[in-house]
């Protein structure tokens, strides 16, 4: 048996993952995953190529459809758009068996194609999606005398994330007492894992305790360890009624010791009133 393997991205910094690439291929979640202008153009791509490879085989037999004058391959390739979108104005027609034959088995494509395609297309438009978005910083500061590790994030929709939950987990190479590397995954306690609406904004916070695999870490030190650091949040969306995911990494570069998060909360001096200014998410000065 042969294996032909891939390189996929990893979260983890410095580790690659290679898989069995024949196992890996999966067409219909790597559609799922398609942007939109890959979806429309892959949809073009294949639109364009059925009405190719028929066109083709029209103009292989110039006789099988009438209302064709000039015998051109263009002629047939617009008889076969005419016939793969169920069209039929009526001006080319087939009018052997063989024409018979082909428009047949066009249209048997036409329907299975397109209704594949548009249940894919409804498949990505339903599928939930989360808009929450992450800091791209992590700091540690003194928190009530502990340091504390935190990250922030806000619901940038107008609904609300019901019944939010949040975990860290923090990913570490790690020396066994026999003498063997391993990844250790460890997760890290939080100050609040959970919140019953996320409308606002999260500050998300992790003490570095005795308890914590950060616990007597310096600044020097976590870098030179490679941590990794993956952020997940689930929820309810209040809209949708479906539960939405969204995740994030840090690694050791992304953390920033003896700093904070600037404060969002901000004064309008035309009202009097606050509000918070999330273009501020990511900043952070230190102390």
């Amino acid at each position: 048996m042969s294996y032909q393997f891939k390189k996929i991205n990893s979260p983890i910094r410095n580790t690659a993952i290679w898989v069995n690439s024949k196992n890996h291929l999966d067409l219909y979640h790597t559609i799922l995953g398609f942007s939109w202008f890959k979806f429309n153009a892959f949809f073009v791509f294949i639109f364009i190529a059925i009405n190719c490879l028929f066109g083709l085989l029209y103009w292989l037999d110039p006789q099988c459809i009438g209302g064709v004058f000039n015998h051109l391959y263009i002629d047939y390739f617009f008889f076969s758009v005419q016939t793969l979108a169920t069209i039929g104005y009526g001006g080319m027609y087939p009018q052997t068996l063989y024409g018979h034959i082909l428009v047949t088995a066009e249209a048997m494509v036409g329907l299975l194609s397109l209704g594949l395609f548009a249940a894919v297309a409804f498949s990505r438009l339903s599928l939930p999606r989360s808009l929450i978005a992450f800091s791209d910083k992590a700091v540690v500061s003194i928190i009530n005398g502990t340091p504390t590790l935190m990250i922030r994030l806000a619901n940038n929709r107008s609904n609300s994330v019901i019944d939010a939950q949040i975990s860290l987990s923090l990913f570490k190479q790690e020396m066994t007492a026999e003498g063997m590397r391993m990844m250790r995954i460890h997760d890290l306690k939080l100050a609040r894992s959970s919140t019953p609406m996320l409308l606002l904004t999260w500050l998300v916070m992790h003490p570095i305790n005795e308890q914590s695999p950060l616990y007597g870490l310096s600044a020097l030190e976590a870098n030179q360890t490679e941590l990794t650091i993956i952020a997940t949040v689930t929820g309810l969306d209040e809209t949708l009624s479906q539960t939405i995911h969204a995740k994030t990494t840090y690694q050791s570069s992304d953390i920033h010791w003896n700093s904070k998060f600037k404060d969002l909360f901000k004064i309008d001096n035309k009202t009097n009133k606050e509000f918070i200014d999330l273009s501020q998410l990511n900043s952070i000065e230190k102390i």
